[in-house]
């Protein structure tokens, strides 16, 4: 028994197309505190959060510190929300912090092992929990924090009905890491991804698209801050929308996938229809001298307009060392936006 779950901890098999290996003692431990993190999903719906949607993470370090964290939100609008796995996070660096402070140790190495989520339904009627949304990838699509080995855990009952413990790497979820974009122009050739169909749209456009890209990119100065100047354009309903990443502040930018798409949407409305996406610029923001590899696309973005605008056959075009890739936003971002993010 634990807590008010009846759980035969050795008779629940752990689900992963990866090799995943755990001891006895790990996989109980797993277990223990993914039911912490259901528990606490609950608790949030019937507290009283405002979406209705109870969600929570139990996160490790690798000298095993856990944090629990729910979904906060005091609004229906991203604005005043953060989900499960950025509210854990944050509450174990804030603690151990402070515990590192107050010991005055010599090293603080904050890097995250496990990550487990849950959702607010009852176990037994499980299907499978979601992976981290568009907002919480693109924060842990980073190597400050996270690595290759970096686990992420969640109850799953498959068509056999047995309830099961799904294990994937984080890096599976994360889209392609260290194909750098190229941040000048040539003769490249055009390297197609695993794609079904080339011929979506022609390569005469596929070029046109990265010339723009690269015209505003060279004539941008709105990264003044960052000095990152990123340019993107989409093709949408035979035209092409381009526009540049604009800084605020060293916090606050404008990403110019969403200013492309704003200029269609007010153009094309509702019937706007996004085949092609091209993104053109530096990989890294300056801070003092300091370079840090930010990339070029926006996974947040992406994510977003695929629910409305794109599709999972819109093609993503990026000019890289090795030529022109051309690949999907399905082949590029998660398997979880090719399913929806439906509940």
């Amino acid at each position: 028994m634990t807590g008010n779950y009846t759980i035969d901890f050795s008779n629940i098999p752990i689900i992963s197309k990866e090799k995943i290996n755990l001891s006895r003692e790990d996989k109980k431990l797993i277990i223990t505190k993914l039911l912490d993190a259901h528990k606490l999903a609950c608790a949030n719906v019937e507290l009283g959060n405002i979406t209705k949607r109870g969600f929570a993470a139990n996160v490790c370090t690798y000298d095993g510190f856990w944090a629990l964290g729910t979904n906060f939100n005091n609004t229906r609008n991203e604005i005043s929300s953060i989900c499960a796995e950025r509210s854990a996070i944050l509450s174990l660096y804030n603690t151990l912090m402070i515990d590192y402070i107050n010991k005055k140790q010599d090293k603080f190495d904050f890097r995250i092992k496990y990550i487990c989520m849950a959702q607010n339904i009852p176990i037994d009627q499980t299907s499978t929990t979601p992976v981290p949304c568009e907002d919480c990838l693109s924060w842990l699509n980073t190597n400050k924090f996270f690595d290759d080995n970096t686990l992420v855990f969640s109850f799953e009952k498959p068509d056999n009905g047995v309830l099961s413990i799904k294990a994937v790497k984080l890096s599976t979820l994360l889209p392609y890491k260290g194909f750098l974009t190229k941040n000048e122009i040539d003769s490249c050739k055009i390297i197609y991804s695993s794609l079904k169909n080339k011929n979506i749209i022609s390569e005469k456009i596929i070029r046109n698209l990265l010339d723009k890209t690269f015209e505003s990119y060279k004539n941008s100065n709105s990264a003044y801050i960052s000095k990152q100047n990123i340019s993107c354009s989409i093709f949408a309903n035979n035209e092409i929308f381009t526009s540049n990443r604009i800084d605020w502040t060293k916090r606050w930018f404008l990403e110019p996938l969403e200013l492309s798409c704003a200029k269609a949407v007010e153009k094309f409305g509702s019937s706007l229809k996004i085949d092609a996406i091209c993104y053109f610029g530096d990989e890294f923001t300056n801070n003092h001298n300091e370079f840090f590899p930010d990339g070029v696309v926006s996974i947040k973005s992406l994510g977003r307009i695929r629910r409305k605008y794109a599709a999972c056959d819109t093609l993503l075009i990026l000019n890289t060392a090795q030529g022109v890739f051309v690949t999907t936003i399905a082949e590029y971002l998660p398997k979880k936006f090719i399913q929806g993010y439906n509940f």
